[in-house]
């Protein structure tokens, strides 16, 4: 199973060697199981790793040595609805709409309610469906509206003579201010347990993490082995407490950061933090009530470009999920890792204090509202007795000593977009880079400090301007020449239409023809983050974030060209050379 198509054997239950060739059930079944996989990859894959097709087979044919024989593997077809969820087309807008999609995605037919990606699409394909839909109606399409819902019923109200003007007038991609409010309401069961046994303030034996398998939740596994002495209970999806055990491990030695003798440890806890009771059978579930004393809950779907009902699963439901834990056989103090995207965009300067958040409105996307709504809800179960934390770090960039990074996140999707475009646009835009390891320090000194439930701003040791990125790229010998963000864009636009693999494709819904969209940043924005109870709880312990200057930009670059993310430069530049 991947991007290249891989066929995938699965045995129905209950299946025998001969099928009806007509067999409804089997059709059915197929339908639904590609579909269950499609989801599943999407929420555990990054994008551009979603497969494209799934093939389901009796069984995979082999050769005389029981090896599998390719060869004989069925060509690749694309996946079309079953009957009963086919949709025709019923105007001649959705008529004409439905031929270009069945053109680029080489379908026969295209129902009006079947999603663009259920039928084979990828980041790639849309841009050329875009493309192919503005030569026919003359219209360019809204991509972050169209992603909201993906069905040729939505794009022909978009494109039609008598476009929907709820579709095709501009405004941030998400949900209305009224309707966060609404969301951010605790459910009344997520209040801690009469008889629950009280929260202890540490030292603690044993401690539930959700996120390990992440980049962040890596380096937060790493401090809390090292500063203190618990087990780590570490909740993510795999096939059993070893698998998850084997996936953390491979996520901590992809750092560098995994030690001998770490998985005595380390007791896995397979479940999945977007389900209700985070996937637990009940015997699981009453286990880890009782044995964790403390819950740090890094888990989330950072994926900027997805609406908030997808997001909120995991960001909104798994937050409750945790909280509602945390009350049950035992109150377990909850260490919440938010983000300063849950504020609102204010342009030009503003300060936020370290306290629940303003009114959701002008805080725009899905991840951001999810993450704001999550935040809330943490406050209001503070309110009502649970000992929760809540911490907001800035984007968060290499480590400090070693510079390792992930690359599957919005700054270095740019970086690299940059690169393999040859150009990078020119943008009043400021970043707080917080590297992780310091983000990770200091959450876990606190968390395992015992400290009375706060909330804490984790921004970088300065600002940094993304011109300064730029430009530190071209001084390292990348030929990148610098446009104004308008002409940046045609010719990513053009590029990707173009078929060109570009790491940006995935983000051109959020690059506007004008500017980026409000969900990445506003022109001009300044923001300040206060930090004195940060400050205040870090006194004394050396820890503190290195500034993100040349030397350490120097130090995340040549991480990205070890590992094989950037190309190395043709050569260093004694002069910028660009064409401001």
């Amino acid at each position: 199973m991947s991007g290249t198509d891989t066929p995938l054997d699965i045995q129905r239950a209950g299946s025998t060697d001969t099928a009806l060739g007509n067999d409804p059930l089997a059709t059915s079944w197929e339908t639904t199981l590609r579909g269950d996989l499609r989801g599943f990859a999407r929420a555990s894959l990054p994008d551009a790793m979603v497969p494209t097709h799934f093939v389901v087979l009796p069984r995979l044919p082999t050769l005389p040595n029981g090896k599998v024989d390719r060869a004989s593997l069925p060509p690749l077809r694309p996946e079309e609805p079953a009957a009963d969820d086919y949709l025709a087309p019923r105007t001649t807008v959705e008529s004409r709409v439905a031929r270009v999609w069945a053109d680029v995605l080489g379908v026969s037919r295209v129902g009006v309610r079947t999603e663009f990606f259920a039928l084979g699409g990828n980041s790639l394909s849309v841009m050329r469906m875009a493309a192919a839909v503005r030569e026919a109606f003359d219209v360019r399409v809204d991509l972050r509206r169209f992603l909201e819902d993906p069905t040729v019923e939505r794009l022909a109200r978009m494109v039609g003579a008598t476009g929907d003007p709820a579709l095709t007038t501009g405004g941030p991609r998400g949900v209305q201010p009224d309707e966060l409010r609404r969301e951010a309401v605790l459910p009344e069961d997520v209040r801690p347990d009469p008889d629950a046994v009280p929260a202890t303030s540490g030292p603690y034996r044993t401690i539930l993490v959700t996120g390990a398998t992440g980049y962040t939740g890596a380096y937060l596994v790493r401090e809390l082995l090292d500063r203190g002495d618990a087990d780590l209970l570490v909740l993510a999806r795999g096939d059993d407490a070893e698998d998850v055990v084997a996936r953390v491990r491979a996520n901590l030695e992809h750092y560098g950061i995994w030690h001998p003798g770490d998985d005595a440890r380390l007791r896995g806890v397979a479940g999945d933090i977007g389900r209700p009771y985070l996937g637990l059978d009940r015997a699981t579930y009453h286990a880890v009530a009782t044995d964790a004393e403390l819950i740090v809950h890094n888990a989330a779907d950072s994926r900027w470009t997805i609406p908030y009902q997808q997001a909120k699963p995991v960001n909104v439901l798994g937050t409750v999920e945790v909280l509602r834990l945390a009350c049950r056989s035992r109150i377990k103090p909850v260490h919440y890792v938010c983000s300063t995207g849950a504020f609102p965009g204010v342009d030009g300067a503003v300060t936020w204090t370290e306290d629940p958040l303003p009114d959701p409105e002008g805080v725009v996307g899905g991840y951001r509202q999810t993450k704001w709504v999550a935040d809330t809800l943490v406050h209001a179960a503070r309110d009502r007795g649970v000992p929760a934390s809540v911490y907001r770090p800035g984007a968060l960039t290499g480590a400090q000593d070693t510079g390792a990074c992930a690359t599957d996140t919005f700054i270095n999707h740019l970086i690299r977009g940059w690169v393999q475009l040859g150009a990078a646009m020119r943008y009043d835009f400021r970043l707080e880079l917080v590297p992780v390891d310091y983000c990770a320090k200091a959450i876990a000194h606190i968390a395992l400090s015992g400290a009375a439930p706060a909330t804490y701003h984790l921004p970088g040791a300065r600002t940094v301007d993304m011109d300064e990125i730029v430009d530190h790229l071209i001084a390292l010998g990348h030929p990148l020449r610098t446009l104004p963000y308008r002409r940046w864009r045609e010719e990513l636009v053009a590029a990707v239409e173009g078929g060109a693999d570009n790491e940006l494709a995935p983000y051109l819904p959020l690059l506007d023809a004008d500017r980026p969209a409000e969900e990445i940043g506003l022109a001009g924005s300044r923001p300040e983050f206060d930090t004195t109870r940060l400050t205040a709880a870090l006194a004394g312990t050396g820890i503190a974030p290195r500034r993100v200057d040349r030397d350490l930009m120097d130090l995340y670059l040549r991480y990205f060209e070890a590992i094989g993310y950037l190309p190395a430069p043709p050569r260093p530049l004694p002069q910028n050379g660009s064409d401001r």
